[in-house]
């Protein structure tokens, strides 16, 4: 008897951990359909000829603003606290972040040599001058992480931890784990009904490193240098192969 009732609050924060899940899947979809609804109202940017990033970081700055004001809502208005935006050293994260960029850079370097023998890769379809480069990797290096970190890991995890109230370790591993299944989910073309798995699971165990690091360090700005270099990594490795072996 006192032993179900002890388990009703846990149940009834798991139920509402799910809730949460439905509603901040909405949330994210919408704020990042609103954006790129906006971005894609702007005339063309004559220095993007291409259209590579120029409405891409529109995109991203439109959300990281939007995802921020929702935040000072919910600090506001419920008191809610910890989405680590402030700055913070911590050396657990400068090694989170170095390991992470070795493991990233050595899948990727392995990833072009076996797909140069077994002619796999898929390579950009548009040509390599300085504008293109320095735009896509300047786009890459100094928003998508940024941008997409506040939305989808900062935003969630700590909302996931105020719903479940016990920061226990099983809870801050749901967290961990609802926040990469939303960001996997985010790599979900829903609007058009077209899905690579692949990316949606790369997406969801990338999204793994950074809830860890996030929850070890208490801030989201390791998170983002990792989610940053990621992308610098895998965007301007393409662009290697492509210069020198292509």
């Amino acid at each position: 008897m006192n032993s179900n009732l002890s388990e009703t609050p846990q149940i009834k924060r798991y139920a509402g951990a799910a809730a949460l899940t439905v509603a901040l899947f909405l949330v994210q979809l919408g704020i990042s359909r609103l954006c790129w609804l906006i971005a894609e109202m702007l005339p063309d940017f004559p220095y993007d000829p291409d259209g590579l990033y120029f409405r891409l970081t529109v995109h991203h700055i439109l959300q990281m603003l939007l995802a921020l004001l929702l935040i000072f809502v919910l600090c506001k208005a419920k008191g809610i606290s910890g989405f680590g935006l402030a700055p913070k050293y911590s050396s657990l994260g400068i090694k989170h972040t170095l390991v992470f960029c070795a493991v990233i850079a050595a899948y990727y370097s392995a990833a072009y040599i076996v797909g140069s023998f077994t002619k796999t890769i898929g390579t950009y379809n548009y040509e390599l001058n300085a504008g293109n480069v320095v735009g896509t990797l300047g786009f890459q290096l100094l928003l998508s992480g940024p941008s997409e970190e506040i939305l989808f890991r900062s935003l969630p995890v700590t909302l996931f931890l105020f719903v479940l109230k016990d920061n226990n370790k099983t809870n801050k591993v749901l967290a961990v784990v609802l926040s990469a299944f939303l960001f996997g989910l985010a790599h979900i073309n829903v609007f058009n009904f077209s899905v690579s798995w692949f990316q949606v699971c790369y997406a969801f165990v990338l999204g793994l490193a950074y809830g860890y690091t996030f929850i070890k360090t208490k801030t989201a700005v390791y998170p983002m240098i990792m989610h940053s270099m990621s992308n610098v990594i895998s965007v301007g490795g393409c662009y290697l192969y492509m210069h020198f072996v292509k």
